[in-house]
């Protein structure tokens, strides 16, 4: 796998990548933002899944009961259950990538989809990540290709999980507005929320902490007709089968 052939050739430099390791060991998030950081004709190429090619589920969280609050973690659970459920059990709602629309199954958008997956579970780019973190998980061990929209939202949560050693955020969409809300907000350490833009062909990298929360704002009524789309990423060793 050919990073260069992906990645914007800035951050494959040397100087850029130290730049980004003094930045995140700086950070009291452990976190780092890279923007511009696809080439445009990828981002271009992903944007039609979100706009075209691909088929969205709408589906809603839950929290998951565990014995161990520190890996809070949640479930899908059907409408009526979220509906039903308080404000403090529920997680989030989203439309979630279920696969191509029949007329694109072999689209630009989901081949790209595809070889984009690949890019991230990649030795190679595990190798950017320490040049970029110094931290190297294993591989890519979750991936959700979301749509978010008015009214929608995460509760602040912890992404922190034995198996897990990175996390990220990679934004596709467009025509976002500081009033439209749909922010990643850093929820700790510290009382500040430390909101985080969703710009396109920005990504932004965390180490999962158990201090460390995270939110996603509500999209209000001011960005009723603007969609959040954004890739979320989990790097870190598999989890070994159940028996």
């Amino acid at each position: 796998m050919r990073l260069e052939d992906w990645i914007d050739r800035r951050h494959l430099e040397p100087a850029a990548q130290a730049a980004y390791l003094a930045a995140f060991a700086a950070s009291p998030h452990s976190a780092i933002i890279i923007d511009n950081f696809l080439r445009p004709e990828r981002l271009g190429a992903l944007q039609r899944v979100f706009a075209t090619e691909g088929r969205f589920e709408t589906r809603h969280y839950a929290w998951k009961p565990s014995e161990n609050p520190a890996e809070k973690s949640e479930i899908e659970v059907p409408t009526s259950v979220w509906r039903a459920a308080p404000a403090s059990q529920r997680a989030s709602t989203e439309s979630v990538f279920a696969g191509a629309h029949p007329a694109y199954r072999l689209g630009d958008g989901i081949l790209s989809h595809l070889k984009f997956t690949e890019l991230l579970r990649s030795p190679e780019f595990m190798d950017f990540l320490q040049a970029a973190t110094g931290i190297r998980p294993a591989t890519l061990t979750g991936f959700v290709t979301r749509i978010m929209v008015g009214g929608q939202y995460i509760q602040p949560h912890s992404d922190f999980w034995r198996i897990r050693d990175l996390c990220g955020v990679y934004y596709a969409s467009t025509g976002w507005q500081p009033g439209f809300g749909g922010r990643f907000r850093h929820c700790g350490p510290g009382p500040d929320l430390v909101p985080i833009d969703p710009l396109p062909n920005r990504l932004l990298l965390f180490e999962p902490r158990a201090e460390c929360k995270h939110d996603v704002e509500p999209i209000v009524e001011a960005g009723a007709s603007w969609q959040r789309w954004a890739f979320s990423l989990w790097f870190g060793t598999p989890a070994p089968p159940e028996p």
